[in-house]
This record gives structure tokens, C-alpha cells and sequence, in this order.
């Protein structure tokens, strides 16, 4: 596979050069390069704050002896200062190691020599940026003009195509084509004193065909409907009810309030509610929860695209795979980095990721989510006497070292006897997660399954991910609102 001009210096006889300078120095090293070019645009009440295109060049040199990392990025490469770098990075790690408290070694993998590429049906590279601009505008205009109770709008358009190569001392050669886009809308509107927001995005690996899909032409429609239709709806009265949530409002949940705290650099540096409980029951017999970034996930959802949060290999070199979290209630695996697996004396998962080759890896999640079961939507609702049905995810506030979780939902809706009554807006769930995956009495079938996709952040750094699962139902959950 062919490779931008800046990638091809990595040639067998300057690897060979790389190893002689490691040799009897350091254990370990791996070198990120990537060539990425890419479009940003953000329109606010039709009017544009930022339209960008960039072309960037990126390069992270780490090397490690005996728990000890050196790191070093270069903007500008060429084998003279890949050289410099790579001398520099070495002494970084020697003097590290002699100041690490955490002595650990890496253990020698099997060398990965493969070339991936994403398909696409409209390469992003053959799009101009009048028509990036002019579908950015359309959505402004139709969101702006769908009622006169909107009083704010906003549209972010992202794309960007890798190009990227990645090497280690253990042999491995791994090339990459990547392209993805991402597509977000926001409104505000308001009525008698009272303002409501509503926010819906679409992100994929692929080319300019995501943005044709119908949920991404139906997007700013969707987003302002919600924002209107929620000026109407009443604030809940707080207290502690039966609640059934949705696949996004699911996913976000098992994301934020479990899934980090499954992110093995938090359970070893004792921030992590999970930490010491690998092989305890912790949650119901009837709850799995996963984590699977792999390549191809986007068929089971009838997409022309993969998954915004799916990776070939992590920026380790380890291929993305399945990691099931918990497996019949049990906690079986914590997401690994290669660092944390070593010190753990397990194998690296593929969940070591960062934002760009100059940024360093870290434990980051995925596509994250609890496996469906038997129930359907209808008889979730039928069967709930007294509770709330919550749509969506707004914004929320998580603490791994503790559990604690709230949420405020987008829609929600009183149930009574086992009837969808009236929409409520602005409720909150709050909650400790080990305590509700303990309170969950009914799981939604395949029908119910669905994903989100979003940005994730956690120290300084924000990578694409994914969360899902099916409806679920919740007892004894806290719930708040404006009343």
C-alpha cells in the first residue's frame, strides 16, 4: 500500500539503523508518524466563527528500559531529525527509569506487518470545501427557520484523512489509510422565560457519503423538533422511581460511570471504584458488558460506514478486539494499555490510544456496551407500574474512584400503570453504578439495541468512541428535576 511522501523514509535499512542506536540501551521502542489533512468548519446562527483546512505532519518517538518511558514529538521529519530524536528520547527514558519507583519489563510480542485502509464510496479528498460550507449552511438555515421560538443554532462539520505508519522494536510494520467525518447540531429555542436545547451529531469512519445518509440529512430537522417540543414538557417531581432507559441513555451510562473506572492506569493508580475486584460478582447474573472497537461493527447496524469509535490497531500496535468487562455479573477484564498490562502481568487488550502521534497513549475505551436480552420495549413499559421512561443523554458527572454518577436525560416520560404518559424535561438520574447494576429488572432485546457516538477526554487528549446497548430497567433510581 502506498503511503504519503513524508512516511516513506521509514525504509528496512533506517529501521535497521533505529535498532543498532537501541541496541543494549533500552528494552523497547515504537515510532508513530502520520500525515493528516482535514477540514474544519463551525457556523453559529448561520454565520461562520471558524473554516479551516490544515495539513499536518506528526511524529512520536517513545522508548522504554525498566518502567522508565522517554517521549519525544517532531513536527517536521526527515531521518536527520527522526535520528536526534530518537537519541534524545533514549536518554529521556534511562534518566526516567532511575527516578521510577514502578519497575516493570515488556513482553516480547509477535511482530504485526500489515497495511489497513478504510473504504470509502466518496473520498473526502475529492470534495471541495464550498461544498463542506454549503452543506454546514443548510442545516444552519433549515434549524434557524423551523420556528420562530428558535433563538440559537450552531454546526460543527469535522473531517480528516491519516495517512500513518506504525514501527517497534519487536518488528512490526503496520500502515494505515484512515478517513472519518463528523457532523454535530445544536438548538436553542425559548418560550414564556423558559429555554430548552437539544443536541444530535452522526460520526463514522468512511468518506463524504456519511453526511448522505438519512440520518445526517434529518439531522438538524430532529435536533430543533426535540428543542421546540421540550418547551412544552413539565419538570419532574424528585424522588426515587422505577426507570427505563434507552440504548443511548444506556450506553452513556455503562460509558461514563463504568467504563473508565475499567480503565486499568485509574484501577493502579487507586482511582477506580473497581480496583482489586477482578473475578467478583458485581453486577446481576444477566448483565454482559463489552468493549469491542473492531472494524466491521457498522453492518449490524445497516451503515455504509464503520463505527466512530472502531480502530484497526490501538497506538500500541495491538489489534482491536473483544474485551468482555463483565461476563454473567462477574468482572472479568480491565481495559489495558501496554504499560498497564505489563505492570499487571497480563496481555495488552488494545485499548491504548491517543488523540495524534504527538500525543502519548493511554487507557481509553471504545465501542462500549451491555449485550442485549429477551425483553421488548413494550413490555418493559407494560410492565413498569410507577416509574419514568429516559430518552438520551445531555450532559452528566461521574466519579471512577467512588461510582457516583448523575445524568440529565433529554426526554423523559411518566409512567403509570404501565402506560407512556406525558413528556417531562430536565431530569436528572444520579445514582452509585455498582449499586444499579445490582437493580437492573429487565434487559431489551436485539430490537432495542442502538449506539451513539461522541468524543471522549481524559487527560488533555479526546479520541472517537462509541456506547450502546438495549432498554433497560432500572429500580429504586434517584431522580431530580426543577421542582
Amino acid at each position: 500500500m502506498e503511503i504519503h511522501d513524508d512516511l516513506r523514509l521509514f525504509d528496512e535499512a533506517f529501521i535497521k539503523q533505529l535498532n543498532r542506536e537501541a541496541e543494549n540501551k533500552i528494552e523497547y521502542w515504537d515510532i508513530r508518524a502520520t500525515f493528516t489533512e482535514g477540514t474544519t468548519l463551525d457556523f453559529t446562527d448561520q454565520k461562520s466563527t471558524e473554516i479551516s483546512s490544515y495539513d499536518l505532519t506528526s511524529c512520536g518517538i517513545r522508548t522504554f528500559v525498566n518502567g522508565g518511558w522517554g517521549f519525544y514529538v517532531l513536527k517536521d521529519i526527515d531521518k536527520h531529525k527522526i535520528k536526534a530524536g530518537f537519541l534524545k528520547s533514549i536518554k529521556l527514558s534511562v534518566l526516567t527509569e532511575s527516578l521510577s519507583k514502578n519497575k516493570f519489563k515488556i513482553k516480547e510480542r509477535d511482530p504485526i506487518v500489515e497495511d489497513f485502509k478504510i473504504d470509502t464510496q466518496i473520498k473526502l479528498s475529492n470534495v471541495d470545501i464550498e461544498e463542506k460550507i454549503q452543506l454546514v449552511k443548510n442545516h444552519e438555515k433549515f434549524a434557524s427557520d423551523y420556528s420562530k421560538m428558535i433563538k440559537n443554532t450552531r454546526t460543527i462539520y469535522m473531517d480528516g484523512l491519516n495517512d500513518s505508519i506504525f514501527i517497534n522494536s519487536f518488528g512490526s510494520i503496520v500502515k494505515q489509510k484512515l478517513s472519518y467525518l463528523r457532523l454535530l447540531n445544536m438548538v436553542y429555542s425559548q418560550k414564556s422565560g423558559v429555554i430548552q436545547r437539544s443536541i444530535n451529531s452522526i460520526g463514522g469512519l468512511g468518506g463524504f457519503e456519511i453526511s448522505s445518509t438519512e440520518k445526517a440529512e434529518n439531522l438538524s430537522q430532529k435536533t430543533a423538533e426535540e428543542s421546540i417540543t421540550l418547551l412544552n414538557a413539565k419538570s419532574p417531581v424528585g424522588g426515587k422511581f422505577t426507570v427505563v432507559t434507552d440504548s443511548k441513555l444506556a450506553g452513556t451510562m455503562i460509558h461514563e460511570a463504568l467504563g473508565h473506572a475499567c480503565e486499568a492506569d485509574l484501577v493502579l493508580s487507586k482511582e477506580s471504584v473497581l480496583e482489586g475486584k477482578i473475578g467478583q460478582k458485581i453486577a446481576l447474573d444477566d448483565i454482559n458488558i463489552i468493549d469491542n472497537p473492531s472494524i466491521g461493527q457498522g453492518k449490524q447496524f445497516g451503515l455504509p460506514y464503520e463505527l466512530f469509535g472502531s480502530y484497526f490497531i490501538d497506538d500500541e500496535g495491538i489489534p482491536s478486539q473483544k474485551t468482555i468487562i463483565i461476563e454473567n455479573g462477574i468482572l472479568k477484564n480491565y481495559l489495558h494499555s501496554l504499560e498497564t498490562a505489563s505492570r499487571m502481568q497480563l496481555i495488552p487488550n488494545g485499548h491504548g490510544r491517543a488523540s495524534s502521534s504527538s500525543s502519548k497513549p493511554q487507557v481509553r475505551m471504545g465501542f462500549t456496551y451491555i449485550e442485549p436480552k429477551d425483553w421488548d420495549i413494550d413490555e418493559l413499559i407494560e410492565d413498569t407500574k410507577n416509574g419514568i421512561l429516559c430518552e438520551d443523554f445531555l450532559y452528566g458527572y461521574t466519579n471512577p474512584t467512588t461510582g457516583n454518577f448523575q445524568f440529565k436525560c433529554k426526554f423523559s416520560y411518566k409512567i403509570e400503570n404501565g402506560e407512556k404518559k406525558e413528556m417531562m424535561r430536565d431530569v436528572a438520574l444520579s445514582g452509585m453504578i455498582l449499586e444499579v447494576l445490582n437493580r437492573v429488572s429487565g434487559i431489551g432485546n436485539k430490537k432495542t439495541f442502538n449506539y451513539s457516538d461522541g468524543i471522549c477526554g481524559k487527560g488533555g487528549q479526546s479520541v472517537r468512541v462509541c456506547d450502546g446497548g438495549p432498554y433497560i430497567r432500572i429500580e429504586d433510581i434517584t431522580v431530580g428535576g426543577l421542582n
